[in-house]
């Protein structure tokens, strides 16, 4: 009878070709979790400084009014998280801080100029609207051009502007049913 030290044997016992790597299926979807998790926490933070950054640098040109006025909407949180994801370039290379660091310059440009531009064409088109349609020295304006005139005002324009365009209107509707009537009344003698 031997004593001592042999101990038992698992029938269990595996020499280490069965031995898992330590990482089964459900440490390896916990592992993606995670990584998800870090993923969508960064595009979240990096949101918010996007869009804090872009509204800083938008409100160094103009004001929050101005924006307002012209319905430019200053960018959220949501816009910037929308504006990241949009970009091809969003993939694994997300984790290196040197790409992050220059693909959010280049989305911050892009963005800079893209609300810049829809600025600058907001300004142009209310400014077109405010300044009449130019007609030839001595040529007036048509009934449908005036019409269009005082259906394009802007809310800006005083209400004695837009009385005065509208009296001048309703004189103009005036001689063409006067003109309209001599005319027919021509036309009724050249008849009989």
């Amino acid at each position: 009878k031997q004593t001592g030290g042999g101990g038992r044997t698992n029938k269990f016992a595996t020499s280490g070709k069965n031995k898992g790597d330590g990482v089964g299926e459900m440490g390896l979807q916990q592992r993606n979790d995670r990584s998800e998790a870090k993923r969508k926490l960064q595009l979240q933070i990096t949101s918010k400084e996007l869009a804090a950054s872009i509204r800083g640098t938008l409100l160094t040109f103009h004001t929050e009014k101005e924006y307002e006025e012209y319905q430019i909407p200053l960018p959220s949180t949501e816009d910037a998280k929308k504006k990241l994801k949009a970009m091809k370039e969003f993939t694994q290379k997300w984790y290196d801080k040197d790409f992050r660091e220059e693909w959010l310059q280049t989305v911050n440009d892009v963005w800079l100029e893209e609300i810049k531009a829809k600025y600058d064409a907001a300004v142009a088109a209310a400014m077109a609207a405010r300044i009449p349609p130019k007609c030839e020295e001595g040529e007036a304006m048509s009934i449908e051009q005036l019409q269009q005139m005082i259906q394009d005002l802007d809310v800006n324009v005083s209400s004695e502007e837009r009385q005065r365009l509208k009296k001048k209107l309703k004189r103009k509707k005036q001689r063409q049913k006067e003109k309209a009537k001599k005319d027919n009344a021509i036309q009724n003698n050249n008849d009989s």
